[in-house]
């Protein structure tokens, strides 16, 4: 049987199917506050008036679903807003609930989004349950059911022939280029020496901090060594397949993207040896949520390049390494350590070394933007779609990761609190996607002529 969705028959369907799921009951067991779901009126999709169903939810069971009613809507603890375009994608499982909410492509019209965060798995198992039911929108015949995800197509073959030497042809190099603008950036603001931080008073100011404040201190660089050697290693199939594509201007600029991913190696490692003066297994901070990306994701993504050189495993990869690792979390992290150094005035050698990694991972961050949107460009939809779902994936596994480190202390030090943080990384994936997704309406050469979008020069790590 199938329902039409946003009716009152479907809602009811559906707090049947979330009152017999257990794994629904034991991922919302601490959620509390009723939500009510708002599709806008889209009489080009067969929607002709605004719809709304209320849900009302209590650690892990379905009290009620309903049409609401005025009291409903008055007492709704959380309003989720879309139009009919984004709720198929939602009930065709594309976009994850939160993950939508946090890129724009749900409204979070009341509530707060920080205190959504830690609900990932929840709200996953909630969208489970509603795809269980069989669904169809109005203007749909019932047995479309549920609405299926579209068919991954064939990736193309890989690039042949024959070796080119292009400095030696009339086309030579292409300055106007943005990886060759990138490249010329890292000439002047790259060059800088792990060994050149002077950690002196990052060793006194270690010894005055409480063991607490220490131990999130090491939680965090052993966040990002691990990260940044686990980067260092994963790079070497991307530039391979861009090598092997003939795009000189980008393996040129890639070299230095390497090289610099191999100093922050050495820079934490640095730090850990001595000014925490730590030789520590260091694993110990690294939760579920952080081995899945750096231990397993990332490395799966890119070494798959050796088989797979497809545009769309090159986006699948990107986004990965780009968006995610270093466009949310990196971002978010180099944001820890302006709060806990600059704010409290400690450590100045950090600070000077995190300067230097924001610095480069601003240069890495405009190379992933060019790369997904040169993709997206030459390839279209087919690259889009790859794009939008990885995104959509991983969003909530990288804001997990944040959470993990919170969740690991009673009460945080240097005033630090997950809103703050979990909204940051929000704001960077916002404005990433949205560059990416511009590049859907460019041709390859608007994309190929355009400036790198971040911000180039050194600047303080906040």
């Amino acid at each position: 049987m199938s329902f039409e969705v946003f009716t009152q028959r479907w809602a009811q369907a559906w707090a049947d199917e979330l009152r017999a799921s257990a794994d629904y009951r034991s991922a919302a067991l601490k959620w509390e506050g009723s939500l009510l779901l708002e599709m806008e009126a889209d009489p080009d999709d067969g929607v002709a008036e605004d719809r709304a169903v209320f849900l009302d939810l209590w650690h892990g069971d379905c009290r009620g679903a309903r049409i609401p009613d005025d009291e409903d809507r008055d007492e709704a603890r959380y309003v989720i807003r879309a139009g009919a375009r984004q709720w198929r994608q939602v009930l065709a499982g594309e976009v994850e609930p939160i993950t939508g909410l946090m890129s724009g492509q749900l409204e979070l019209a009341r509530g707060s989004l920080a205190r959504l965060v830690p609900y990932v798995k929840a709200s996953k198992e909630l969208l489970a349950a509603a795809t269980r039911i069989g669904s169809h929108f109005p203007g749909e015949e019932a047995a479309a059911a549920a609405v299926p995800r579209p068919a991954a197509a064939e990736p193309p073959p890989a690039a042949t022939g024959g070796r080119r030497l292009r400095t030696t042809s009339p086309r030579g190099l292409d300055h106007d280029l943005p990886p060759m603008s990138l490249w010329h950036k890292a000439k002047r603001f790259g060059i800088w020496d792990p060994q050149g931080i002077d950690f002196g008073q990052d060793r006194r100011d270690w010894q005055a901090l409480t063991p607490l404040e220490r131990d999130v201190l090491l939680h965090l660089a052993s966040l990002f060594q691990a990260g940044e050697e686990a980067v260092t290693v994963d790079l070497l199939p991307l530039i391979m397949v861009i090598a092997r594509e003939g795009r000189l201007e980008e393996e040129m600029y890639l070299t230095s993207f390497l090289w610099e991913e191999a100093k922050h190696v050495e820079l934490f490692r640095r730090f850990l040896d001595e000014v925490a003066e730590d030789r520590s297994d260091l694993t110990r901070y690294h939760g579920p949520s952080y081995r899945a990306l750096f231990y397993e994701t990332l490395p799966g993504a890119l070494e798959r390049l050796h088989e797979d050189p497809s545009p769309r495993a090159q986006a699948e990869a990107s986004v990965t390494y780009n968006m995610i690792v270093e466009g949310v979390l990196a971002e978010t992290g180099y944001h820890a350590y302006y709060s806990i150094l600059a704010r409290n005035s400690l450590m100045p050698g950090m600070q000077q070394g995190v300067s230097y990694l924001k610095s480069d991972e601003s240069r890495h961050l405009a190379y992933g933007v060019f790369l997904l949107s040169r993709l997206v460009a030459e390839h279209g939809e087919a690259v889009w779609q790859v794009i939008e779902r990885r995104m959509n994936a991983l969003l909530p596994v990288a804001l997990d990761l944040i959470r993990e480190m919170f969740d690991r202390y009673d009460e945080m030090p240097f005033a630090l609190r997950l809103e703050d943080f979990t909204d940051f990384a929000t704001a960077q994936f916002r404005r990433r996607f949205e560059r990416i997704e511009r590049a859907r309406r460019q041709t390859l050469d608007e994309v190929c002529r355009r400036p790198p979008e971040e911000t180039l020069e050194p600047t303080p790590a906040g």
